[in-house]
């Protein structure tokens, strides 16, 4: 008798275990449909119908890390494997200020000790958020350029032997800081100068 229990419960397990996995089945059958259908693309303010796995997903990753809403979405069509329509709709669903994401991403940023132009650019084109946002940002840091100029001197001349007038010129036309950071930077990093 007490075979016949486990044999029954057995079966009813495995019963279940298909009962899930078809559901599962339906369920990417269904998203894949939903967006082979007629149905337009979603717009912004457009209420759509969102996968909750999708938005769950959207909404783990913008808790872990400052993302922007280009980047949630990539991340749910490639590595999600979800539709462009299912991934637009689950970022249309988080209640996220795009603008202090940006802000936020920016600060996680300073470690590398960018110009407030190489932010901009790194915001943008790395990062995916909009021009706005990544202006919304750069202005709202509160960092210290020229010190962050300082600190990307001494850097990139640490161990090296360098002039003072290469060294303004790497900061200001490959690191992009302005003229005036860069000298004040030449002014007060603590390099051993080549002259």
């Amino acid at each position: 008798m007490k075979k016949f229990f486990i044999f029954i419960f057995a079966m009813f397990g495995l019963m279940l275990g298909m009962l899930a996995m078809m559901y599962n089945e339906y369920i990417r059958a269904y998203e894949a449909a939903h967006h082979r259908s007629s149905f337009p693309e979603p717009k912004e303010n457009l209420l759509v119908p969102v996968s909750t796995r999708a938005y769950a997903k959207a909404k783990s990753w913008s808790e872990k890390s400052p993302l922007s809403k280009q980047q949630i979405k990539i991340y749910l069509t490639k590595y999600g494997m979800y539709s462009e329509y299912i991934s637009q709709s689950a970022v249309n669903k988080l209640n996220i200020d795009w603008k202090e994401q940006a802000v936020l991403r920016a600060k996680s940023l300073q470690r590398y000790r960018y110009s407030k132009e190489k932010l901009v650019w790194q915001l943008i084109n790395v990062e995916l958020f909009t021009q706005e946002e990544a202006d919304y940002a750069v202005e709202h840091v509160n960092f210290d350029w020229k010190e962050d100029a300082v600190k990307e001197a001494e850097s990139y001349a640490n161990g090296r032997k360098i002039t003072k007038e290469r060294l303004l010129e790497i900061l200001v036309e490959n690191r992009k800081f302005t003229q005036e950071e860069a000298e004040y930077a030449i002014e007060h990093a603590q390099v051993d100068w080549l002259n």
